[in-house]
């Protein structure tokens, strides 16, 4: 297999659509080992800010000496870049192994007349690479929502919810509201949450969630701000200064969230 086959059938017809649900995940997983049981996740939804976020706690993991692997979408230039372990992308020679294999245990599962998505492959794919990387951590995007987001097997160690708006109404409802409790679909029990501070209807939604799930929940506040410029801001968090090179309000609630997270 090349690359620009593994690419092909990553991407290949049958498997487009966006279809919530986690059977054909799992059931692509098991035939794989669940390589995602051996790992550790901080899983991060959203609507807007999820990627920042993501981006500022796989860079403090790592500063902090942990191996950390991220997985976000959608890409810029190449394919590899939604895999990262150490903020580089995934190798071709491992890309195409991986989707390989993933392509033998697939065909398996067409025989059963299951088809996973080009979301549930590359994610099968993040996950059998940051288990063969032994990652100490692994920071998860969500892809569409939560609850039936196909990254939502996952247990996470802390779960993460940026800015809430409305997106994919079709699929998740249409007001923030309903969106708020599909995004809080990925709070576990006993698992500790973290979301952004927002509308008031919306941050009800997760204390409510978060209440019947058993987990313990932080509201991350927003910064005081210290100095602002075209080449970011410094900032002050619980009496801490801090600074990020990323520009715009918006940032210092992603810096937050991950910050408390």
């Amino acid at each position: 297999m090349t690359l620009e086959e593994a690419l092909h059938y990553i991407h290949a017809v049958c498997w487009k659509g966006s279809i919530p649900g986690l059977e054909r995940i799992s059931a692509l997983l098991d035939k794989m080992g669940h390589p995602e049981r051996t790992l550790k996740f901080v899983h991060v939804t959203g609507t807007n800010g999820k990627g920042s976020t993501c981006a500022m706690v796989a860079s403090v993991l790592q500063q902090a000496g942990y191996r950390t692997g991220m997985y976000t979408s959608p890409y810029l230039i190449t394919y590899n870049e939604r895999v990262q372990v150490m903020g580089k992308p995934i190798p071709d020679a491992d890309l195409i192994s991986l989707t390989s294999r993933i392509r033998q245990v697939t065909e398996r599962l067409l025989e059963k007349n299951v088809f996973p998505t080009t979301f549930e492959l590359g994610t099968a794919l993040a996950f059998a690479y940051f288990a063969q990387q032994k990652v100490d951590f692994a920071v998860i995007e969500v892809g569409i929502g939560g609850r039936l987001d196909s990254t939502n097997v996952i247990l996470p160690e802390i779960a993460l919810v940026a800015a809430i708006g409305l997106d994919h109404t079709k699929i998740l409802g249409d007001t923030v509201e309903a969106i708020a409790r599909e995004k809080a679909g990925i709070f576990k029990p006993d698992v500790p949450c973290v979301v952004q501070d927002q509308q008031d209807s919306i941050v009800q939604v997760f204390r409510e969630t978060a209440r019947e799930r058993g987990c313990p929940l932080t509201i991350a506040p927003m910064p005081e701000i210290l100095e602002e410029s075209a080449y970011g801001t410094k900032f002050r968090l619980n009496g801490v200064d801090y600074e990020t090179g990323l520009c715009g309000r918006h940032q210092l609630k992603n810096a937050s969230l991950a910050i408390c997270a």
